[in-house]
């Protein structure tokens, strides 16, 4: 149930199968949250439940079967335990099913009944989500009832509505005013690598907040329409801006009341283009979001609104529980690190030679520098869906993050140090961006000179019990610090501040590129 808000510290999910994957699940996203799963038959007055009351984030009601005065019953008392603006999320069974046959017994609620009783328990129902399929089967149906519905006066196109889905999903908050809506709208120009970190598992997450609703498109600007009361934001991930092609795209956006923002999370020194259109990108938007500070201190020189959400896990894999054994693999993955390798490989191969018959590596991407490795126990992956990527480092023991003092690498992030420290994997890194979140000798190791890397490397493959305690100290520094569930709400609250002073920033951008205006 991919809608439990990410950063709730108390979750009590009221079900008949405390087995359900949902406690797991949702785990691996919050690993802080407490999360209480209780039968619906329990006193729910007492116990445990009773010491919580006043301090619960979200409330889940997953039963079957269904028992509407049990329910009704209920509802009052989830009141009473949730916060203010604490969420209710129910799964409850449509009595108005198509699929039921007539005279059967009808198990569930209608939708005016559900919303009855949740603003009669003090709850305002922000989204109610449906599914099923207008098949050929459901069209006759709808077909044969028609002159029925005729008759008695039911407009057909709401009714077909309530009637298609067997269950619904209601989302409520405790409150008795509707939250603020926001459309959060992305163009995916650059999907391949980034997509996931900086557009895909925000806009997951940020859905989960009521009132949120995203969408994104790939290689398209396409403008979808909105819900009434809904303030919009249109962002434009690593997108190279032309006068010729974007301004009309931008003055669409402007008309339509759009707070637009840029998105770029690496250095736009490496794109000419950007330059040639006289940095279009990031002059014609409202403001920019970026990944890291340096990035963020070069990009106001072309618009003083700009915001670094840097990046995060969305999901931390299980404590890896390593079998002992002699073995121990490298891992190297990357995207045009060859001037960053090349002073280290010869100490990385001399290292090599030392332990020949224990030592393992697994290279993605990177054709050259496996090819560079002087040994026979190694494997090579071309560039691969993330997914993969993650699978393999997780089967590795030691990561090698090089990265030279150059103005491209002075701006990157410390992803890749985050990704091996979820995955158990210990880290030798240069101090170029690792330095800043790398603690020596406790959650990583920083090299400074090839004397150095050679003596870390030698110290990692030689010494098991050093090499886990660093890579969980590293892996326990990510649970409490970089999980996306910890930050996502700033993306959001910063669009809603930017779009209060969406008059100021017209004016501000009207400044900074006429042409749009």
């Amino acid at each position: 149930m991919q809608v439990l808000p990410a950063d709730a510290r108390i979750v009590i999910e009221i079900g008949d199968n405390p087995g359900g994957t949902l406690k797991t699940d949702y785990g691996r996203i919050n690993p802080q949250c407490r999360y209480l799963q209780i039968s619906p038959d329990s006193d729910l007055t007492t116990g445990a439940i009773a010491a919580e009351i006043g301090n619960v984030d979200v409330l889940v009601y997953n039963c079957t079967p269904f028992d509407r005065v049990r329910f009704a019953q209920l509802l009052p008392h989830l009141t009473q335990w949730l916060k203010p603006g604490g969420q209710a999320i129910a799964l409850l069974p449509n009595s108005q099913y198509w699929r039921l046959q007539p005279g059967e017994a009808k198990p569930g609620l209608t939708l005016p009944e559900i919303r009855s009783h949740f603003n009669q328990a003090g709850f305002y129902i922000y989204e109610v989500r449906t599914r099923g399929d207008r098949d050929p089967e459901f069209q006759y149906f709808l077909e044969r009832i028609r002159p029925q519905l005729l008759s008695s006066g039911i407009d057909i196109k709401p009714y077909s509505a309530q009637i298609l889905s067997p269950q619904y999903l209601i989302r409520a908050i405790k409150s008795t005013e509707p939250p603020r809506r926001l459309l959060i709208q992305t163009a995916i120009m650059a999907p391949t690598g980034c997509d996931r970190i900086r557009v895909l598992n925000p806009d997951r997450f940020s859905v989960t907040i009521p009132g949120t609703r995203v969408f994104s498109t790939v290689k398209s600007a396409r403008i979808i329409p909105t819900l009434p009361q809904e303030e919009k934001v249109f962002i434009w991930q690593r997108t190279i801006m032309s006068y010729r092609e974007h301004l009309p795209i931008l003055r669409r956006l402007l008309q339509e009341g759009y707070l637009i923002v840029a998105e770029i999370d690496d250095n736009p020194l490496r794109r000419r283009e950007y330059a040639d259109n006289r940095y279009l990108s990031y002059r014609g938007c409202h403001a920019v979001q970026t990944s890291t500070k340096p990035l963020g201190v070069f990009l106001r020189q072309f618009n003083p609104n700009v915001a670094v959400f840097g990046n995060h896990l969305a999901e931390l894999p299980p404590p890896r529980n390593d079998p002992e054994t002699p073995e121990v693999t490298l891992f190297f993955g990357a995207l045009n690190r060859e001037k960053d390798w090349q002073p280290i490989i010869q100490s990385i191969n001399k290292i090599l030679r030392k332990y020949r018959t224990n030592i393992r590596a697994k290279v993605i991407h990177d054709r050259r520098f496996f090819e560079a490795l002087e040994m026979t126990q190694k494997t090579f992956e071309p560039f691969c869906p993330y997914d993969r990527y993650l699978e393999i480092l997780r089967t590795c023991d030691i990561a090698l993050l090089p990265l030279t003092p150059d103005p491209v690498n002075l701006m990157k992030s410390d992803l890749k140090f985050i990704e091996c420290a979820g995955n158990g994997v210990a880290v030798l890194a240069s101090p170029t961006v690792y330095e800043h979140s790398i603690i020596p000798e406790k959650s990583g190791l920083i090299y400074r000179t090839i004397r150095q890397f050679e003596t870390h490397l030698d110290r990692l493959i030689s010494d098991r019990e050093f090499r886990q305690t660093i890579a969980a100290n590293a892996y326990n520094w990510v649970r409490d610090n970089r999980l996306l569930c910890q930050h996502y709400k700033r993306r959001r609250n910063w669009y809603l501040q930017l779009r209060d002073r969406l008059p100021e920033l017209n004016r501000e951008l009207q400044q900074r590129v006429p042409e749009l205006f």
